[in-house]
């Protein structure tokens, strides 16, 4: 072990220059830290990619803690500094002008007289005017009445209320404490010191009415072990019950940048296959909000389910940050668009499907010209998929409510080249649902 020490802090030392710009990096049991732009883990060992494409091996020994790091910011000269480089400040330049003209600018234009303080320029304007109503004053109107007598129905059902609460029957705790405990009858005196018994009430003091320290949120690898453990009753830190390999990375690309979450992209292997995970850190929990979803928690869901399960999971992180709303400055129906893309395990998971959103009805068409390698229909039932289609095309739509907005849009999706018909609800109280349907089928380039 101490030989294998020894080669880590040699690497270390070797490569602590050529990373400044590292993204991902270890800490060793030593102390010591160990940046690159990717960490990955191989059984008992951590793969570190540097800068340059080397890779270095680390014992899972000698490795403490993985953090994830974005690049450090750009240096700012303080105030009052300028490092650009050499600058004129004053006088002529390197070939001055010997034409009068020129050196004569400097005094600028002639003398002018001020203008005075007060404009005595009378300008007569027409007292007609088409735009007003010269009969407004003296038409009679109906007055708006002092009481709103407008009934507005409103939908008493709502999904995330228990209705039952106030009906249903529960124990209360009795307001006298029955608890017996025995006592010495005798009346001796004890023999040794007198000690405080553990029923005797425990004085207030500061301490003790202070608040619990609030729990530490976990980090992204500790959390992605947590999702690929074998068994989730034991702990993850058991040699035999983590996952034979292990990839973790941020997603900030501009798929899932509109939701304004931090996400992670976690790969692993469960039952001797390659599965993926994406997940966020909502207080001291971990989120499961897409990727195989079905596979991770062990049971069987048709896509549906799958995308209702990551919904609701969504919905209980962004709960923590004050509801799932529309980040400022970013469109709805694009924040509507990562959403479907997050929660669909076909595009988000190990399948990695391709969907794009279809705003005019000339891209079905261009996405219908390109002929699938191999599909299980015929060409002419492929055309009557791709009429059908464009008969029920719709541009994209937000219809704004009472209680939230309405966004429909098409998508289409390179598994089973299948065109959806996608209905995203953003609600008020800051709950994001979703409900598609299959328009058709079978067009492009597609996987069956």
């Amino acid at each position: 072990m101490r030989t294998l020490a020894r080669s880590a802090s040699l690497a270390a030392l070797f490569l602590a220059g050529a990373l400044a710009e590292a993204s991902s990096s270890l800490v060793l049991t030593d102390g010591q830290t160990i940046k690159g732009t990717e960490v990955k883990r191989e059984g008992d060992s951590y793969l570190v990619t540097m800068v340059g494409g080397n890779t270095v091996a680390f014992p899972a020994a000698l490795v403490k803690e993985v953090k994830l790091e974005d690049d450090p910011p750009e240096f700012q000269p303080p105030q009052g500094f300028d490092y650009s480089g050499p600058k004129t400040l004053a006088g002529p330049g390197e070939f001055a002008s010997q034409d009068p003209k020129d050196q004569l600018k400097v005094f600028g234009g002639p003398t002018q007289w001020s203008k005075s303080a007060v404009d005595t320029t009378w300008v007569p304007t027409s007292a007609y005017d088409p735009n007003v109503d010269v009969m407004a004053g003296s038409r009679s109107t109906w007055s708006k009445n002092a009481v709103d007598t407008t009934v507005v129905p409103k939908s008493a059902y709502d999904p995330s209320v228990d209705v039952l609460a106030g009906s249903r029957s529960t124990w209360s705790k009795s307001a006298v404490d029955t608890t017996w405990k025995p006592t010495d009858s005798w009346g001796f005196k004890p023999l040794s010191l007198k000690e405080t018994s553990p029923d005797a009430p425990v004085p207030y003091t500061a301490a003790a009415l202070a608040a619990p320290p609030a729990p530490k949120a976990p980090a992204p690898w500790t959390c992605a072990e947590k999702l690929f453990a074998k068994d989730a009753d034991r702990p993850e830190t058991d040699k035999d019950n983590r996952s034979s390999s292990m990839d973790l990375r941020s997603l900030k690309g501009q798929q899932y940048a509109s939701l304004g979450l931090p996400l992670y992209e976690a790969s692993g292997m469960v039952g001797g296959t390659s599965r993926k995970a994406v997940f966020t850190i909502a207080g001291d929990e971990c989120r499961l909000v897409g990727g195989d979803a079905d596979v991770l928690i062990g049971l069987n869901l048709s896509p549906d389910h799958a995308m209702a399960q990551d919904a609701a999971s969504f919905n209980a992180a962004m709960a923590s940050r004050g509801g799932a709303r529309v980040p400022p400055g970013v469109d709805t129906v694009d924040y509507a668009m990562a959403f479907v893309s997050l929660t669909d395990p076909v595009v988000s998971g190990s399948s990695g499907a391709t969907l794009k959103l279809i705003a005019k009805p000339e891209e079905i068409r261009y996405i219908a010209e390109k002929a699938p390698g191999a599909c299980s229909i015929s060409k002419g039932k492929r055309r009557r998929e791709e009429r059908a289609a464009t008969r029920s095309f719709a541009a994209p739509k937000i219809a704004t409510g009472k209680d939230g907005d309405v966004v429909t849009f098409l998508t289409w999706s390179s598994a089973g080249g299948t065109v959806y018909r996608n209905t995203v609800v953003l609600a008020r109280g800051g709950v994001v649902s979703s409900k598609r349907d299959v328009i058709a089928s079978h067009i492009g380039v597609h996987r069956e």
